[in-house]
């Protein structure tokens, strides 16, 4: 399949671990131009000579820590002035604490949607002027299934994630003049950090054993596994390519079966 994403512009947020890393990747393979965005560079040596390897047009890594309002404005006009533009936004944050409703009192609220949401409305404010510009613009965010099907003690991500949502569908109505889509990929129990991260949680707050606590993740997930990151990247690059131009505004599961609803 041509995708038409050879020298395009595309930035992801949160790029060198996990889901970001893997969506990185499946641009650069397309032979895309990549800015891969996050708090600490050093930590980043390296990637732009895999990315690169990988088929990359061009690669800048670039400083922006989403808990800085400066930073995010101060790197996505970094990125459009060494690209010239910018085509694809890849929208990816942290996740919030895991826990029931009671642990976390109003100040961890506050803390969830500055560092979850309130990012993703600065990314957007700075990238779309360019993205419009394009012509055929893309965003994509990354959410989580728990838009799709409640995830018990991740109350912060189940709540502040719709809120993601929300602000897809209404940008792919405002922006549709300009060819920019929208959407949102609403990914699973992947093979990631976060996962990790996750699991071990369950382990600490339920006294269980790592078998137990994965199951715990995987007793609804048909497939009976962790996603591979590589899969997730693929529908990334999909939906950043010529083909994905008439899908927006749509929240996408990569579950593994797990959210059942029509």
């Amino acid at each position: 399949m041509k995708t038409g994403l050879n020298g395009k512009a595309a930035l992801v947020t949160a790029g060198a671990r996990g889901l970001g890393r893997a969506s990185a990747f499946a641009l650069a393979e397309e032979g895309a131009r990549i800015a891969v965005a996050g708090r600490d560079l050093q930590r980043m040596a390296g990637l732009e000579a895999e990315l690169r390897a990988a088929g990359a047009a061009d690669v800048r890594l670039v400083r922006i820590d989403l808990a800085e309002r400066a930073s995010i404005a101060a790197g996505v006009e970094e990125v459009v002035q060494a690209f010239g533009g910018l085509d694809v936004l890849v929208a990816n944050t942290g996740g919030p604490s895991s826990g029931p409703f009671m642990d976390f009192d109003r100040d961890a609220w506050q803390s969830a949607l500055d560092e979850t949401f309130l990012p993703l409305v600065d990314l957007c404010r700075a990238a779309l002027p360019a993205l419009a510009r394009s012509g055929r613009g893309r965003i994509i965010f990354v959410t989580t299934v728990g838009v799709k099907v409640v995830q018990p003690n991740m109350v912060l991500s189940d709540s502040i994630r719709l809120a993601t949502v929300g602000m897809a569908k209404s940008l792919s109505i405002e922006f549709a003049a300009e060819g920019v889509t929208v959407n949102c990929l609403c990914p699973g129990p992947f093979g990631t950090d976060r996962m990790e991260y996750l699991v071990t949680s369950s382990m600490q707050r339920d006294g269980l054993d790592r078998k137990a606590a994965e199951a715990l993740w995987l007793g609804e997930v048909p497939v009976g596994k962790f996603g591979d990151p590589q899969d997730f990247g693929a529908m990334v690059a999909f939906l950043a390519s010529d083909r994905g131009s008439f899908i927006t505004g749509t929240a996408i599961a990569l579950d593994g079966g797990k959210s059942r609803a029509y």
